[in-house]
């Protein structure tokens, strides 16, 4: 009974593996029809994970270590540049209050 069972679940596994072979194979068909149209960012990020599949289905690992970096837009700069001169300002008025300026409250 148990070894009907444990051949059943192998089989039962096997059919999964090969139902997500044929969706990874569809899913990467489809990936090379569309990724000469993506944008660039989203050309960098499915270029990465193909390359990690391939690395990950051969068993090799890859030869360095990859670090994300955000890299703010034009806008968040500015918003970025416009917080940092707020707060100088406010530091730059407790300093006076601090040193006994005009602008105690």
């Amino acid at each position: 009974m148990e070894r009907r069972e444990a051949e059943s679940i192998s089989q039962r596994k096997k059919s999964i593996i090969g139902i997500l072979g044929n969706v990874a194979e569809l899913g990467a068909g489809r990936m090379e029809e569309t990724i000469g149209e993506a944008r660039s960012r989203d050309a960098t990020i499915g270029t990465g994970v193909a390359i990690d599949k391939i690395l990950a289905l051969t068993g090799q690992m890859p030869a360095v270590n990859i670090a994300n970096i955000w890299m703010p837009t034009e806008a968040e700069r500015r918003a970025n540049y416009e917080t940092d001169r707020k707060l100088d300002r406010i530091v730059t008025m407790l300093t006076a209050v601090d040193e006994g300026g005009s602008n105690a409250p």
